[in-house]
C-alpha cells in the first residue's frame, strides 16, 4: 500500500519547486480515490460530498481534505497527483487515501 510522505516537503529537491498549475490547466481537477478511500466513503454515504469537490490545483502530495458530515469530520489525504496528457488536452488528476497516515 501506498504511504503518505512523512516530512512536510513537496518532495521535491531544494533547487525545484512544486508544480502549482498556475495557468497550466483551466479545467478542473479531477478526483480518483484509492480502494480504501472508496471502501470507506462508501460505508459512510460520503460519495455525493466526494462527488462535489471542487479541489483547486494548489493541493500538494501531504494535503489533509476534512469533510464534515453529521457524522462528523472525515479526513482523506492527497496521496498523488498526476498530470494526464490525453489527446493534446492536459488535466490534473489528484488521489485521496483514507485513512490519513503520518499525522
Amino acid at each position: 500500500m501506498a504511504r503518505i510522505p512523512s516530512n512536510d516537503g513537496s518532495g521535491h529537491r531544494p533547487d525545484q519547486s512544486p508544480s502549482l498549475a498556475g495557468g497550466a490547466t483551466g479545467q478542473p481537477v479531477q478526483l480518483v480515490l484509492t480502494g480504501s478511500a472508496r471502501m470507506y466513503a462508501g460505508k459512510l454515504g460520503l460519495d455525493a460530498a466526494i462527488g462535489a469537490l471542487k479541489l483547486m490545483s494548489e493541493c500538494q502530495t501531504g494535503d489533509v481534505v476534512s469533510i464534515a458530515s453529521g457524522a462528523g469530520s472525515h479526513d482523506f489525504a492527497v496521496l498523488r497527483r498526476r498530470w494526464v496528457v490525453e489527446g493534446g488536452a492536459i488535466r490534473l488528476e489528484i488521489t485521496l487515501d483514507h485513512p490519513v497516515r503520518g499525522r
